[in-house]
């Protein structure tokens, strides 16, 4: 379709690739809450299996404007090779509910581990007893792609 218009309008197809490559980046764009005055870790210690990955919440970082969850993935990593650690890798997407706004923050690792983490605004309250963390599985990084893995962490 991007040929047929870059034809019709007399642009070039990277041109059009590149401006519809930014529309789909539009959350970037909205102002980010950064982690501002730090007040208190929250313990959690939650985790999940699935399929022979360990994914784990440890704890809750607690800021005057904004939390920060931090999902660790572990797994056994006798087989893997840096390439496997590179092409495998997919990225994550946190959900708590239409009141929160969960940014993927970052992510880093190595073999047989990768932390993702998220910075959720409004702060959660220092109760998180009763609140659910979904983590949804994207193979690209403006979360178009789900695989279909979804990690489910109640919290208590």
């Amino acid at each position: 379709m991007l040929s047929k218009w870059a034809t019709k309008f007399d642009l070039y197809e990277e041109y059009l690739s590149s401006l519809f490559g930014t529309v789909r980046m539009h959350d970037y764009f909205k102002p980010q809450v950064e982690p501002g005055g730090f007040r208190k870790h929250l313990p959690v210690l939650k985790s999940a299996e699935v399929d022979g990955k360990f994914y784990t919440v440890t704890f809750i970082r607690q800021f005057e404007n904004a939390s920060v969850v931090h999902l660790n993935i572990d797994w056994n990593e006798t087989n893997d090779t840096r390439i496997d650690l590179h092409l495998n890798h997919n990225h994550f997407a946190l959900s708590i509910g239409q009141a929160y706004d969960c940014r993927n923050d970052r992510a880093s690792g190595s073999t047989g581990n990768f932390v993702h983490t998220f910075i959720v605004s409004p702060p959660l309250p220092d109760d998180i007893s009763g609140m659910t963390l979904v983590f949804k599985e994207y193979s690209d990084v403006f979360n178009d792609k789900a695989t279909g893995l979804e990690i489910v962490i109640h919290l208590e």
